[in-house]
């Protein structure tokens, strides 16, 4: 890999940096810095990550890879019933013009843009959940999506489950969490 070597204090930065990162000396201010080669495991971004500082390297483990498939399969099921929800909303919508009343037609409406609403926000989440990568901040975003499940009782008997192999520490240590 590549990197810029600082001429004040010696640490190798991305190519990309305009500034150091342990000193915070600008590039372009005086003697431009020199480009080196030096191996990914010696540069910053790679130390900070072997050290811990932004949860360490994931580890791969049975429990943890068994969890997240059926973590992603718990997000396809609420996907898809958001995506009920908002037909359902638009069916609201197109049928409300059969009320007996405007004030039962207007109610339809409503009620039909509410549901479409929220079956459109919880959809993109729910979708969201399913192409994250395997990464730190996906443990949170998973504990969020496994608890919005929580307050169903419908669905608390796939969610009690998959909330307890969730906080796992070998769960955990797939993320990269400690």
């Amino acid at each position: 890999m590549n990197g810029l070597k600082c001429p004040k204090c010696g640490l190798v930065n991305l190519l990309t940096a305009e500034s150091c990162h342990r000193c915070n000396h600008v590039f372009t201010d005086s003697a431009p810095a020199t480009e080196v080669s030096v191996p990914v495991e010696e540069t910053f971004q790679a130390r900070s990550y072997a050290s811990g500082a932004d949860g360490g390297i994931p580890e791969d483990n049975e429990t943890g890879r068994k969890t997240f498939f059926w973590y992603r399969v718990y997000c396809a099921v609420m996907l898809l019933l958001y995506v009920a929800l908002m037909a359902l909303g638009l069916l609201s919508v197109v049928i409300s013009g059969d009320s007996v009343t405007p004030e039962q037609q207007q109610e339809a409406f409503i009620v039909g843009i509410i549901y479409f609403v929220l079956g459109l926000a919880f959809a993109a989440v729910y979708g969201i959940a399913l192409v994250l990568p395997r990464k730190p901040f996906n443990w949170i975003y998973g504990i969020v999506m496994i608890a919005i499940g929580l307050t169903s009782c419908c669905l608390l008997p796939a969610t009690v489950p998959l909330f307890l192999f969730w906080l796992k520490p070998e769960t955990k240590r797939f993320f990269g969490r400690k």
